[in-house]
């Protein structure tokens, strides 16, 4: 997992790099003075944290769970962001977050039945560079995003009926996949957002975020029919909202 964690900053740290060594853009003599303080202002960074409203999509959630409805749960991100101006309306957004997503999920056990439970992921999220379309304050954005998976947990209940953190979900190097389902270490797919910037540093967004990995790693399942089955077909979703400070 450190090398994960590696590998990620690394990734980040260069995305970062390169933006802050790319030359200053020339400026025309029609150029007004807003103009000329955006581009001289190109590379930009801050922090920001927020709320994450998360949840699971996919037709196979009944194999892994007791229902095929999940719901979505409340969790928390923070990190930070480097805005890369390419020109007066287009540029880059590098950002590396932690982020925590909750779900909620039906289990069922032979002596209480079907109850509704929680499942908590931790993941370190890099997005490397989103396309940005800048008009006045509002930024519009778009593009990858790759994760790794920190720790886990789901809310299972005991012999007294009192919930715990069961943690095996995360899975160990032990389990050879015939005894339980645990999750995928990494995660990637697709974001698109809409942040607010105001002349004093705040902003304020809103995004979704669209998984494209399967998140459950059982290659030696079976469905109910037998049949083989090489993954599981769950995936991540969900909404952020944020709100950051930009360092000038």
């Amino acid at each position: 997992m450190k090398k994960i964690i590696m590998v990620l900053m690394a990734v980040a740290l260069c995305s970062i790099t390169y933006a802050q060594s790319q030359p200053e853009p020339a400026l025309s003599l029609t150029d007004t003075l807003s103009d000329k303080q955006l581009l001289n202002g190109k590379v930009t960074w801050g922090l920001k944290a927020g709320w994450n409203y998360s949840n699971l999509y996919g037709k196979e959630i009944d194999y892994v769970f007791a229902s095929k409805q999940t719901e979505y749960q409340s969790g928390f991100h923070a990190g930070v962001f480097v805005d890369t101006r390419m020109s007066k309306h287009f540029g880059l957004k590098h950002e590396l977050l932690f982020s925590q997503r909750r779900i909620g999920v039906s289990l069922t056990d032979t002596n209480f039945g079907d109850y509704r439970s929680k499942l908590t992921m931790s993941y370190v999220d890099l997005m490397p560079a989103s396309l940005t379309f800048h008009a006045g304050g509002f930024q519009l954005y778009a593009g990858p995003y790759v994760s790794a998976l920190l720790n886990a947990n789901v809310q299972r209940m005991d012999e007294n009926g009192r919930m715990f953190k069961d943690k095996s979900i995360y899975g160990d190097p032990g389990n050879d996949e015939t005894e339980s389902r645990y999750l995928q270490k990494f995660d990637f797919g697709a974001n698109v957002g809409l942040e607010y910037r105001f002349d004093f540093g705040i902003s304020i967004g809103a995004r979704y975020t669209h998984g494209f990995n399967d998140i459950f790693q059982y290659a030696n399942s079976y469905t109910n029919e037998d049949t083989k089955t090489d993954n599981i077909k769950i995936y991540n979703k969900g909404f952020m909202v944020s709100i950051g400070y930009v360092f000038k």
